[in-house]
């Protein structure tokens, strides 16, 4: 029994979209006849968890102090990090003793970085009630100085030379493209030394190709590669959260750099059909072939 209970605690905890750093023994209900919005700690957390990164998505981590549960409706995130990326609706539940974890993506990085404090504005409102209320939380940010640090270096390199798959072409249990280096804003030189897969797809660029410069002035350059599907076993598919990126490694004014890429369009796609036959070779094991 005791096994069924914490199951069906944890499904709870789901449904609501919300996390908790273990809930009170006993939940306070919101007190007869206090319909107003509740309060929210002033102070709250930033944190970057890998099923998140891919999607360029933090949590945004609050406490509820007090005896009273309420329903976040909305958050917004304010940093010198990053530019805005908007409001968010979401449904997230607040509940005394609980952390609750908002999803937030995160706008362009700003490189530099501006100065200030990371603020999170959230729309609250009484579990039970209709009344929405705004509050800020001063966030704790070192993730999020972490992630623009990340980033800023990452812009040095593709900035003058950014990476992304050519068409793709279909051959059997392959895929053959180019990674096509295009120049952006900078005008540096910028050599490519290695591109890398992922936890399901090995990329395989063509022997002797590499490293190859593009050089100031220089607009484009591709690099043909190859691409399969050599991990096919239950853990990988469960634990791939970056099935569709890739990595360029650069040398970018004597900095090793870095880059993440993505496959979209028609070559997400055929990634896509590569993974499925992938999946359908180890029916056996229960997976299905759909991945995000």
């Amino acid at each position: 029994m005791a096994g069924v209970k914490w199951a069906t605690g944890a499904v709870a905890c789901v449904i609501v979209i919300a996390a908790c750093d273990g809930p009170p023994a006993t939940p306070s209900p919101t007190p007869t006849g206090d319909l107003s919005p509740p309060t929210v700690s002033a102070v709250g957390d930033t944190a970057f968890p890998r099923t998140l990164q891919a999607d360029r998505m933090v949590e945004v981590q609050i406490e509820t102090p007090g005896d009273r549960r309420g329903i976040v409706v909305s958050v917004a995130l304010d940093s010198p990090y990053f530019g805005p990326s908007g409001t968010v609706p979401t449904n997230v539940l607040l509940e005394p003793g609980w952390v609750s974890r908002l999803r937030v993506p995160l706008g362009p990085a700003l490189c530099p970085a501006g100065s200030g404090e990371s603020v999170a504005t959230v729309e609250v409102r009484a579990y039970d009630g209709t009344e929405v209320a705004e509050r800020e939380v001063t966030l704790e940010d070192q993730a999020l100085a972490d992630i623009n640090e990340t980033e800023c270096r990452r812009r040095i390199a593709t900035d003058a030379a950014a990476p992304s798959f050519a068409a793709p072409v279909a051959r059997g249990d392959a895929v053959e493209t180019s990674v096509v280096l295009q120049r952006g804003s900078s005008n540096a030189a910028a050599t490519l030394t290695s591109l890398s897969g992922n936890v399901i797809f090995s990329l395989e660029p063509e022997p002797g190709v590499l490293p190859v410069t593009l050089e100031p002035g220089q607009e484009r350059a591709a690099v043909p590669v190859t691409l399969t599907a050599t991990r096919c076993d239950a853990h990988a598919f469960a634990e791939s959260k970056k099935t569709f990126v890739f990595t360029a490694s650069y040398d970018v004014a004597g900095q090793a750099i870095a880059a993440e890429y993505q496959a979209e369009g028609a070559m997400r796609e055929a990634l896509q059909e590569l993974f499925d036959r992938c999946g359908a070779r180890n029916d056996s094991d229960g997976i299905g072939g759909q991945q995000g």
